[in-house]
């Protein structure tokens, strides 16, 4: 399932849109969704939806919006349970995209205070990318939706001025100085959008705006709030009149990230396009298999690369493994690298270890869509092979693009894959 929050009230079973019926019934699903896998009450239901003065109809009202909802649901509803006089929604990680928007939002910071700013930069952009427009934006006026309706809406501009942080460090400044006049201008009394944009104004070399836009922020806080900036936003600007070198940012040449920035890639259009149209396949949740079989020297990494960069654009987390021909390399070898979460399959039966690392992977991409580059397969062991060939049967439903790269053709592998591009010498 994919229910959706983030604007106006939306779910989903794989393609199918579901009916979620008039307004009690929507408002019914919204709550459920906000307390998912929590056993709410009748009486509690009916307080938060009516207030203290329901109408004699509401528990049969409450009844029939269950019903419809159940019967609109996969499975016949067994996800909307009745628990004594109670009904639970079970909602599955990742299955609302507000748990998916907070993942990736704690993901960011992470990577944020890590120093890692394309990372972080990355995350914050797939995350935000999950807003359509208010949350809730359909039960504004409800009281049961209005402390969550706050609370999302300071996340959502807290997560933009992370992605404004994580773009400042990577030297983006000149991208960023128009944007950030309209949310001041939205936002005037946000004093870390005023920082931001003196720093941006800054290092595109406009330090008299820079200072003007202190001017501005000091005069909106006072006749406002009646109160001076910040220590830290009077510091800036006497670290701006001193021209303090700490201020400046090496400027670099962005590149799309991907596993290294891409070179260029010449020839290689009409396999890229095949390519490309499993990128959107992943992300509607159709998962693939495709191998890429070549020589040494095809190009056959180079056109990983340029893929992982374009799905990395898009939102994707990239994995990458390599098998490994040197000898002495540990079972599984591919895998570990590319999935560090990989548990160690001592004792375990095979079938019970390759599910539970599709089942990591099932999580991973309930966060985000996930490109899987397996490289040098010719060189992997063949419990790898095997593992793969599972994995590869499971992802028909799963948000997983897998890429297999090998010098020469692997045969058992070929029924599970979408398609074999062969590169040429």
């Amino acid at each position: 399932m994919d229910y959706r929050i983030l604007g106006p009230l939306e779910a989903f079973d794989d393609e199918r849109a579901l009916s979620l019926g008039g307004s009690r019934q929507r408002s019914v699903l919204a709550l459920l969704l906000l307390r998912s896998n929590e056993a709410l009450t009748r009486d509690v239901i009916i307080d938060a939806l009516w207030g203290e003065t329901p109408p004699p109809t509401a528990a049969k009202v409450l009844q029939n919006c269950i019903s419809a909802l159940r019967k609109e649901l996969p499975d016949g509803g067994q996800a909307l349970r009745t628990v004594g006089g109670a009904y639970a929604l079970t909602v599955a990680p990742g299955e609302l995209d507000r748990d998916r928007f907070e993942g990736a939002l704690r993901k960011g910071r992470a990577a944020l205070a890590a120093g890692e700013g394309e990372e972080a930069a990355d995350q914050l952009r797939w995350a935000l990318a999950l807003w359509r427009g208010g949350p809730l934006c359909d039960f504004s006026y409800e009281r049961f939706a209005q402390d969550e309706i706050v609370r999302l809406d300071e996340l959502h501009i807290e997560a933009v001025e992370d992605r404004i942080d994580a773009d400042l460090a990577c030297g983006r400044a000149d991208e960023l100085v128009a944007e950030l006049e309209a949310l001041v201008g939205r936002h005037p009394l946000r004093e870390r959008l005023r920082e931001q944009q003196m720093l941006a104004l800054y290092r595109t070399g406009r330090q008299a705006e820079a200072l003007a836009a202190y001017r501005d922020a000091r005069q909106t806080l006072l006749g406002e709030l009646g109160i001076e900036p910040t220590r830290a936003l009077q510091d800036l600007e006497k670290a701006i009149l001193a021209q303090d070198p700490q201020l400046d940012l090496r400027r670099t040449t962005a590149v799309t990230p991907g596993r290294r920035a891409a070179t260029q890639i010449v020839g290689r259009d009409s396999e890229l396009a095949v390519l490309e149209a499993a990128v959107d396949d992943a992300v509607a949740g159709r998962g693939r298999l495709f191998l890429v079989v070549g020589p040494a020297g095809t190009g056959k990494t180079t056109l990983a690369d340029e893929l992982a960069s374009r799905a990395k654009s898009q939102g994707f987390a990239v994995r990458w493994g390599r098998g490994w021909d040197g000898g002495d390399a540990p079972p599984y070898w591919p895998w570990r690298q590319a999935v560090r979460e990989l548990p160690e399959s001592d004792g375990a039966e095979r079938f019970d270890y390759f599910k539970t690392v599709t089942d990591i992977l099932r999580q991973a991409t309930a966060e985000r869509p996930v490109l899987l580059v397996l490289d040098d397969l010719q060189a992997a062991d063949e419990d790898s092979l095997v593992l793969l060939e599972f994995v590869a049967s499971e992802v028909a439903e799963i948000p997983l693009l897998i890429l297999a790269l090998a010098r020469d053709d692997v045969p058992r592998l070929t029924r599970f894959a979408t398609r074999t591009i062969q590169l040429g010498s």
